[in-house]
């Protein structure tokens, strides 16, 4: 790491923006801040852009415009895009600190051993599904996507456990691939839209306590192949900075910044701003642009 006398020789190398994630909010966030003029610089710990679409086989029909493509599909674009944009982009570069620098008015960002300055800071680490102590195994998938893809369903009992959206997609998903039976197994009242719940056969839903046998397959007594963990997502938090959080996600005032930490902003899903979707983390990422785009200007102003 560098120190402090290093980074204030270096100080005319600080960047406008450094975006963490490259998900749909901070690809849509680098993509705008760097066709705005401002000094970007992308980084993500994966060696493609696109977040967890990379790992979506399914198509999302609450994408306008975008009827028919999968999340991996979406997720190749968006690379794809950003590079075309030629926007600075560092792949398979995960961030392990995170702290400001008052003097420089900028955040030192480590990532692979190498200090970065940035006056403005995104987080865009997005979410990950939750495993609620459970294990990937051949018999066990975490989460939608390619987890539960890949699991062997045809002619075998599978148990869906949570209520929400992915809970009732992964059932249907399942049947469709031909799955002798499915339950969903739920604590109380399903969440999921009504739209979702009414493909989906009611008599199939087992509302109550989960108990499960992992050992035995079992859950609530009924024996079972395979079973789908679909119980939501929890923020990825960024590394070395305590941030303010609501909901188990980072607190953010309406221009996507972080309360008490000066130049520090965040977007999409590792925030609570929005209703969590891949739609509204594009939105949210190019609010945040904006709103940095703002901010450089009042500070452009006054010096």
């Amino acid at each position: 790491m560098k120190r402090v006398e290093e980074l204030i020789d270096a100080s005319t190398d600080v960047l406008d923006v450094l975006v963490i994630g490259g998900g749909p909010a901070g690809a849509a966030c680098a993509l705008w801040t760097h066709q705005l003029g401002m000094k970007t610089l992308l980084v993500d710990a994966g060696l493609r852009i696109g977040g967890l679409q990379r790992f979506s086989p399914y198509t999302n029909v609450w994408m306008p415009g975008l009827v028919g493509r999968t999340g991996q599909e979406i997720a190749t674009a968006l690379h794809s895009h950003v590079v075309a944009a030629g926007v600075p982009h560092a792949l398979g570069s995960r961030v392990t600190a995170l702290r400001r620098q008052e003097a420089l008015s900028a955040w030192e960002v480590l990532a692979e051993s190498r200090a970065t300055l940035a006056r403005h800071v995104v987080l865009a680490t997005g979410s990950r599904p939750r495993s609620a102590g459970f294990v990937e195994s051949d018999r066990v998938g975490i989460g939608p996507g390619m987890s539960m893809e890949l699991l062997e369903v045809e002619g075998r009992r599978v148990a869906i456990l949570g209520g929400g959206d992915n809970a009732f997609d992964q059932a249907v998903f399942a049947l469709r691939r031909g799955a002798r039976t499915v339950d969903i197994h739920c604590r109380g009242t399903p969440r999921a839209q009504p739209l979702l719940q009414r493909r989906f056969p009611a008599s199939n839903v087992h509302i109550g306590p989960i108990h499960v046998d992992l050992p035995r397959m079992m859950v609530a007594g009924r024996q079972y192949d395979v079973l789908g963990v679909q119980f939501g997502f929890d923020a990825n938090l960024p590394p070395g900075i305590e941030v303010p959080l609501r909901d188990g996600c980072i607190a953010v005032d309406r221009t996507g910044a972080v309360p008490g930490h000066p130049g520090l902003y965040a977007a999409g899903e590792v925030t609570n701003f929005w209703h969590p979707c891949v739609t509204t983390s594009y939105g949210h990422g190019i609010q945040v642009a904006k709103s940095i785009q703002a901010a450089l200007r009042v500070t452009e102003s006054q010096s």
